[in-house]
């Protein structure tokens, strides 16, 4: 005889909740004295890795009866997490920090923590199975097997995934079980199509363009409105953590989704369409919403409040972005434009406080001269000279002590932060840090 569960299973996701399996299907059968090594007396007993495929080839004449269960959750089941956090260190334990470390020939390489790395892959390897098989042979030569799947360690994982920084809405959690599972020898992906927008309605013309934006461009317009209200649809954010057992043709999936509430998109309009005086379009539709969004905005730690739009282009852009301005909008705008280094090192703070839109040339950011001067304001460290994953490293800890040399600015004055740039100068910079 067998076994499965009824419609639902009562699934937990708290951190104690993976430390067991739950049945999914249970089977009995008399062995009349026949019982091979495989069977364990008296005893339940797991089905290891090792000998998974064989076990279950030696069991293929009563499993393959029955390993097509009921289709019950083959859809996604949503589960209740409600009032658990996710951080389960014994699905997903926290990877070993990086240390930056300069070798004989200049290079420089990223080195676990050799304690922490050790940790790791430990608890890596005694995490929950999403699948365990037991075999039991009873005093009376009844055999029985059952199969268990480990949904919470599976939803754990998933939910380990998800981005954390700047996130604060719900964790949602699902899975799913097919029993007919066959890879795919090829994935048919359909082709990404960018969607028209010809059915859209088309917004007003903008209240101080003196030059009228074409129906098509009204159309775009709208969309982007649309896209920067407060009732947009979020971007939900997915990870899912799969696993299969190969033997039975089964594969059990683990889902977690967050919704995160992003403004704006992407505007893909043909090369000359006037993606320009669409954007100015938005930028004086919106102008006045902006305002008042802000005002009602607390002070931010580390932050200077800035109520203009910034617009970062190639170089050779930025003129055209200031005649453009005038074009559509004559004085309405004041723009400010920075299109070198030397601009910047010019301008002071009132300049872009004072600002509607701020064009900036987007290779400044690339330029020696501004990373020597965010090097030498954020005091924390030397910015790697090449890109890639020691300069983003370094960069995101630079960033974080700007906004403490922000703070301090506003607190105590020029002369503070001065100071402290050439403290941390006389102090030297480790090009071996944590990460």
């Amino acid at each position: 005889m067998f076994g499965v569960p009824g419609k639902s299973l009562d699934i937990r996701v708290s951190n104690e909740a993976c430390s067991h399996a739950h049945a999914l299907l249970t089977c009995a059968v008399s062995l009349r004295g026949q019982a091979g090594p495989e069977w364990p007396k008296g005893q339940w007993t797991d089905v290891d890795k090792i000998h998974e495929r064989g076990t279950f080839k030696s069991l293929a004449w009563l499993l393959e009866r029955i390993r097509h269960v009921d289709d019950n959750f083959s859809s996604w089941q949503q589960i209740d997490c409600s009032e658990h956090h996710f951080n389960c260190e014994r699905c997903a334990p926290v990877a070993p920090q990086l240390r930056w470390v300069v070798q004989a020939n200049k290079k420089t390489i990223p080195v676990e923590d050799p304690v922490q790395a050790g940790e790791y892959e430990r608890r890596l390897k005694s995490r929950p199975s999403p699948f365990v098989t037991q075999l039991k042979l009873a005093e009376d030569g009844t055999g029985t097997v059952r199969v268990g799947i480990n949904v919470p360690s599976l939803l754990h994982r998933a939910a380990s995934r998800l981005p954390t920084k700047n996130r604060s809405a719900k964790i949602s959690l699902s899975w799913r079980l097919d029993t007919s599972f066959t890879p795919a020898a090829n994935l048919n992906v359909p082709k990404f199509v960018i969607l028209s927008n010809k059915l859209d309605n088309e917004h007003n013309q903008p209240p101080n363009f003196v030059i009228d934006l074409r129906k098509e461009q009204l159309r775009s317009l709208e969309w982007m409105i649309r896209q920067e209200s407060t009732d947009a649809p979020p971007f939900i954010e997915e990870e899912i953590s799969e696993a299969i057992l190969d033997p039975l043709g089964w594969r059990a999936e683990g889902r977690a989704q967050r919704p995160v509430f992003v403004k704006g998109g992407v505007l893909a309009d043909q090369v000359g369409y006037g993606k320009t005086a669409i954007t100015l379009g938005l930028i004086d539709c919106t102008s006045k919403v902006v305002a008042n969004e802000f005002k009602k905005r607390a002070k931010i730690p580390g932050k200077i409040h800035v109520k203009g739009t910034l617009i970062i282009v190639p170089p050779h852009l930025t003129r055209q972005w200031d005649s453009e301005v005038k074009k559509f909008t004559k004085k309405h705008f004041k723009v400010f434009v920075i299109s070198s280094v030397a601009d910047l090192n010019r301008t002071k703070i009132e300049d872009v406080q004072e600002a509607d839109i701020i064009v900036v040339a987007s290779n400044i950011f690339k330029s020696n001269v501004y990373l020597d001067n965010l090097q030498a304001l954020a005091g924390a460290g030397e910015l790697p000279a090449k890109e890639g994953r020691h300069f983003n490293a370094q960069l995101e800890k630079s960033l974080d002590s700007l906004k403490k040399q922000v703070s301090l600015l506003q607190e105590e004055g020029s002369s503070a932060v001065l100071n402290e740039i050439k403290a941390s100068q006389k102090r030297g910079m480790s090009t071996n840090f944590f990460c």
